[in-house]
């Protein structure tokens, strides 16, 4: 089985197509940052500065890497599902939707499968995917808003909560860092905390009833993989220090 945040997850890629404004190319790239998607492709995009940039933060190494075309078609070339996004569902582009559009939570129901590529493809701001572009899609998503409210969700907002849902779909064990410390961990923790205490002047009674404690908080606490591996490092500093004479 693989490890980490790639576990059952399918390869990912987000596409936009001709969006108007680079600050949500920015905004785009960070969310993907937060999900952990890398393969960024613009179709047509505008001229990328110093906003995109500042938006993307976390994200700016997604942003410069990103690809772009010249067309909707060449740039999902290769993908198993081709995922359209809209908010107009009954309206004038109705009855191109080949299927009742999924919600994001059911479409990765039915989508969250090892291996299988997958292109998310956002339209223009302001009029979103045009009919023939609609027509390379064989899938569609659209994210339900409050009807009496406004519709149509800003870009980057569209794809950080269809990302979310993703995520959130991600086996718990299969997050990088997320993985709860096991039971060796456990004991190998256990086991340098008491050794610790020796070193500290820790000893017979003293020593158990704060083993019990530390016990019972650690197993409280839900430390995972990754938080296991960073306090023992703490502790292992901390006693090569004492071993060596560190007092100063």
């Amino acid at each position: 089985m693989q490890q980490g945040s790639e576990a059952r997850r399918p390869h990912v890629s987000v596409v936009l197509v001709e969006p108007q404004y680079e600050g949500n190319i920015g905004f785009t790239a960070r969310a993907m940052a937060n999900f952990g998607i890398r393969d960024l492709r613009i179709v047509n995009p505008p001229p990328i500065g110093d906003e995109a940039v500042s938006r993307a933060m976390a994200g700016r190494e997604i942003l410069e890497k990103a690809t772009f075309f010249t067309g909707l078609q060449e740039a999902v070339t290769g993908f198993h599902v081709v995922a359209g996004t809209s908010s107009d569902t009954g309206g004038s582009k109705a009855h191109l939707f080949r299927r009742i559009p999924y919600t994001p939570q059911e479409f990765w129901d039915h989508f969250m499968e090892e291996g299988v590529r997958i292109a998310l493809v956002f339209g223009r701001e302001a009029d979103g995917l045009r009919n023939e572009e609609l027509n390379l899609c064989n899938a569609f998503i659209n994210i339900p808003t409050d009807p009496g409210g406004h519709p149509v969700m800003n870009l980057s907002h569209a794809v950080a909560v269809i990302l979310y849902e993703m995520y959130r779909h991600v086996p718990r064990a299969a997050r990088r860092g997320t993985e709860p410390m096991n039971d060796i961990q456990f004991n190998a923790l256990m086991e340098r905390t008491g050794y610790l205490l020796d070193l500290v002047g820790y000893r017979g009674g003293r020593k158990e009833n704060t083993l019990v404690m530390l016990r019972r908080i650690f197993a409280r606490s839900m430390i995972t993989d990754a938080e296991f591996f960073k306090i023992m490092g703490i502790l292992r500093h901390i006693i090569n220090r004492i071993e060596e004479g560190g007092e100063n």
